[in-house]
């Protein structure tokens, strides 16, 4: 079935008017199309006998199935249909490749067949059912295709055709979404734990701050007020962000007491070695990784992998801290000029 481009894409997309032949054909199509499907149920209904060694039973079915499938080829080519029990004798077996109606030849309505001999004569009639709907197909397309088939075959490439553009652009979003992420409004959460024996956090001592997407690309400062229980800790955990891809630099961070005294201070740059500068300060990264090439003395630039990026450092135990600063730029990193 040819079809230009333009008849897929600017022809009529309801459905076409018949004319009185083209009804007839389709009712003719339909009625050949319900008895493919009495054949197939009665074929489903022989096997269930066989395989239940209902063979008495199976046989009967068998005789029905015979000249079902016998008198459909008639209807396709338009002969006679054979009566049911009368003789075969003047069928005319198709030529084809196949073994369709090749079990005939051994056929005998007044004889039961063994349970092997059904199974062979089943597989024989299951080939020659398949012959049928292939010859059925063909005959449909070659002298009974109609407008409406047409019309159906046009309707099926169109919904092809848009759900492939849909899921296409559907995937083309996520993985531009995922190849070059852009900052969302999430939080950056600080934790603290006892020390390096005892690196377990809770909720209930955390505290967090807003990032806001207007922030990126440009410094700022956190600063996070500790409650009375996270004013004695050995270790901090950082959370600084939740986002996988996003770029980020720590510029400086600090504990303070109450009176503004700084505890702890803390700046990650890059050591002779190329690993952070006091590495051993560092329990874990997670979902994190350093950014491309960068120099002793820099500030370590890191980019997150995964969704739940931390890094927990430790350091002697503090007492009374009451503040947390912390400078940080984020950046997406697809936009990060190359050095």
């Amino acid at each position: 079935m040819k079809m230009s481009v333009k008849e897929l894409f600017l022809s009529y997309w309801k459905s076409p008017v018949l004319s009185s032949e083209e009804e007839k054909i389709e009712v003719l199509k339909k009625e050949k199309k319900q008895k493919l499907g009495e054949i197939e149920f009665r074929l489903e209904s022989l096997e269930i006998l066989i395989s239940n060694d209902k063979l008495a039973d199976a046989n009967i079915l068998f005789n029905y199935v015979v000249y079902d499938l016998v008198n459909y080829y008639q209807s396709l080519n338009g002969k006679k249909e054979i009566p049911k029990d009368s003789d075969l004798s003047s069928f005319q077996l198709p030529e084809t490749k196949t073994k369709a109606f090749q079990f005939l030849k051994n056929f005998s309505q007044h004889v039961e067949v063994t349970e092997t001999k059904l199974n062979e004569i089943f597989e024989g009639c299951l080939v020659t059912y398949n012959f049928l709907i292939d010859e059925s197909k063909s005959l449909f397309r070659s002298k009974m295709e109609t407008k409406l088939d047409r019309f159906k075959q046009i309707r099926k490439i169109r919904i092809i055709s848009v759900t492939s553009i849909l899921l296409l652009s559907l995937i083309s979003v996520l993985y531009y979404q995922y190849k070059f992420p852009v900052l969302k409004d999430q939080t950056i959460k600080m934790y603290t734990f006892v020390d390096k024996e005892h690196p377990q956090t809770s909720e209930s001592l955390m505290v967090s701050l807003p990032v806001s997407k207007t922030g990126v690309g440009v410094w700022n400062e956190y600063v996070f007020t500790l409650p009375e229980p996270m004013s004695q800790f050995g270790g901090l955990r950082i959370d600084p962000l939740e986002q996988r891809g996003i770029r980020f630099v720590l510029d400086d961070l600090q504990i303070l007491d109450a009176n503004g005294k700084v505890l702890y201070s803390k700046k990650i740059t890059v050591s002779q070695s190329l690993l952070p500068e006091d590495y051993q300060d560092f329990l874990e990264i997670s979902d994190i990784k350093t950014a491309g090439k960068q120099l002793p003395g820099e500030l370590v630039e890191m980019i997150s992998t995964g969704r739940d990026p931390k890094i927990l450092l430790v350091f002697p135990t503090l007492q009374n801290a009451k503040t947390i600063k912390v400078k940080m730029k984020y950046i997406e990193a697809h936009k990060v000029k190359k050095k």
